[in-house]
């Protein structure tokens, strides 16, 4: 995680060094609908939407008159829930994702239009499985690493797509979709076992307009 937050601060650091006008910071919250999909043996399950939330920070840098690179630091809950004939299972997984948007800006008095993609790292923090079957229910953790007793790997490598408007005045909202491309099961029977986290994101968010250099 550490790495994480150092690698967002660094890319920030190097945008605004020497530009024209500088970087724009902002701050975001919103839901996320994530579900997983896991495949194992010619076998393959994908969950139920869950909700949850996110919360984040995000930097904007110019390159061009409507191109711009945004990385993102986002805390986000994934995930997924799974109805069967005699119970439930519900899955949150909490990670910090680190997404590297190069975003096409449109221009207006009021405003702008903006839609984007790129690929996304994401670190496994925590999770929980709250499950109910049989009558009996339990919440069990959910351990990330690559250890014999850890439940998934940590890492995960994704591609994000996203859209929304940014009013002039710093106000924005945003939807994004994120695709997990790495598996990230551990320890699962069966050497083609997988597992891919996916979700739609809504956000709100503001941006600080910074002083032009001179």
């Amino acid at each position: 995680m550490k790495t994480t937050i150092c690698t967002f601060i660094g890319l920030c650091m190097l945008m605004n060094y020497g530009k024209a006008q500088k970087s724009i910071f902002g701050i975001t919250a919103g839901a996320t609908f994530a579900s997983y999909k896991i495949s194992a043996n010619s076998i393959s399950i994908t969950s139920k939407t869950k909700t949850g939330f996110t919360v984040g920070i995000m930097c904007s840098a110019p390159m061009g008159k409507h191109i711009s690179f945004e990385p993102a630091l986002n805390f986000l809950q994934k995930g997924g829930t799974n109805k069967e004939e005699g119970g439930t299972d519900n899955l949150t997984l909490n990670y910090v994702e680190l997404p590297l948007n190069f975003v096409y800006n449109t221009h207006s008095s009021k405003g702008n239009f903006f839609v984007g993609a790129g690929p996304s790292l994401s670190m496994g923090l925590s999770g929980k499985d709250k499950w109910d079957y049989g009558g009996e229910s339990g919440t069990d953790d959910i351990e990330f690493g690559s250890g014999d007793e850890d439940n998934l790997k940590a890492f995960e490598a994704g591609i994000n797509f996203l859209a929304g408007y940014r009013f002039k005045g710093g106000f924005l909202v945003a939807a994004n979709y994120n695709a997990g491309l790495s598996n990230i099961t551990n320890n699962m029977e069966g050497n083609n076992s997988e597992m891919h986290n996916r979700y739609f994101g809504v956000r709100l968010g503001y941006m600080i307009q910074g002083k032009s250099k001179k």
